[in-house]
């Protein structure tokens, strides 16, 4: 049987098995192991029906992740451009006028997101509308909320997930259509999609040769159970810190289940401090502390309080981020890794509108940290 018969029946049984919903949007196809001998077919073959179908938008192909049904249904690439990017229950998109914009993100306030938001509204001042919801971390959300952006005529979306693990199945449909996403401080391994985020390892590098500096030499992380890139990117940070400056490591030093700092998470502050508490009690002779979150370091000087220790006295503590409160002289001032909220703002509606005009473009954006230099941070007690 000629070859091209051959991969195009192996394409056509695939796609009627997708349409049919035996294999549903979300899930993976079978390995190309399994899927060549269940067709009797060579790896070359198989690859061409699976680059049709990935062609057509029917499944993303992941280095490491397998093969992704992303839509039972795509709309035939080619069409008009007044209904590109079209599906079931997604109205023409505009063709006229400014373009309109949707943000999906897990939430923000003064400490992260209100700067980032504040930039992304003023670079669309004059040359686009933005719309904005929030998912408060539930994943389930998240797809909906894609799809009601969609089903308003938007023609680019900034997304920021709750989590780097997995991806929503209506935004791999998206990336199959070269639809314009940017994704917001998170990072996918594997996914072609262009991404601004901030150079959190290189960050938690500095802060933690910022202690070293000072003098310290066991120094603790503490970071929440987010299953997000940034916390990952945070601890390689401060692992590699160690490394450079020969430094023992303790994993042991570590404590990654803070969990009320998560949106949409029902475990409780006091729940978080009790932990917290015993945590530091269990190591004095740990004096300083890499944290990944504002929120999570004023916990940990709370429990450093009930322990009767002082910051930064007896602990140090170096965090990421800061409420943007200039007049606010009650507020403590944490020593702190910045990150650049305006510039990323503006970068990510910039490089939407870079997709506008080139479908399918993909860049990677990592911003530089600052360290700030704040009230929490000194020399060792002898």
């Amino acid at each position: 049987m000629p070859e091209k018969l051959l991969y195009e029946q192996v394409y056509t049984a695939l796609k009627a098995r997708i349409r049919g919903g035996g294999i549903p949007v979300g899930e993976r196809l079978p390995s190309p192991a399994q899927l060549g001998e269940e067709f009797s077919v060579s790896s070359i073959t198989l690859k061409r029906a699976l680059d049709m179908l990935q062609d057509e938008g029917y499944v993303v192909r992941r280095p490491k992740h397998g093969t992704v049904v992303v839509d039972a249904d795509p709309q035939p690439r080619g069409a008009a451009a007044a209904t590109e990017g079209e599906h079931e229950g997604v109205r023409p998109l505009r063709v006229s006028g400014p373009p309109l914009l949707g943000a999906v993100i897990t939430s923000f306030d003064d400490t992260f997101g209100t700067r980032l938001l504040s930039a992304m509204l003023t670079s669309t001042a004059g040359r686009a509308n933005l719309v904005l919801k929030t998912s408060d971390g539930d994943s389930a959300a998240e797809g909906a909320q894609i799809a009601e952006l969609l089903a308003a005529g938007t023609l680019g979306l900034a997304f920021q997930p709750s989590s780097s693990q997995s991806i929503p199945p209506a935004l791999m449909g998206l990336l199959a259509r070269r639809f314009p996403v940017v994704i917001i401080d998170r990072s996918f391994d594997g996914v072609p999609v262009s991404t601004v985020c901030s150079d959190n390892a290189g960050g938690a590098r500095k802060a933690t040769e910022h202690l070293f500096a000072l003098g310290h030499r066991r120094i603790g992380l503490i970071s929440s159970a987010s299953p997000v890139s940034t916390v990952e990117d945070r601890r390689n940070g401060y692992v590699s810190a160690h490394a450079a400056a020969g430094v023992l490591h303790h994993d042991q030093d570590e404590f990654s289940e803070v969990y009320s700092v998560t949106p949409g998470s029902r475990v409780s502050a006091a729940e978080d401090l009790e932990r917290l508490v015993e945590f530091v009690r269990a190591r004095p002779q740990v004096t300083a502390y890499l944290v990944s979150e504002h929120h999570i370091a004023v916990l940990l000087m709370r429990a450093c309080r009930e322990l009767s220790l002082s910051v930064p006295g007896d602990v140090s503590v170096v965090c990421f981020d800061q409420p943007f409160a200039p007049l606010d002289d009650s507020l403590f001032r944490f020593t702190h890794v910045a990150q650049p909220q305006a510039l990323m703002g503006a970068r990510v509606i910039d490089e939407l509108f870079d997709q506008l005009g080139r479908p399918g473009s993909v860049t990677k954006h990592v911003l530089p940290t600052e360290l700030v230099l704040g009230a929490s941070t000194a020399v060792p007690r002898e």
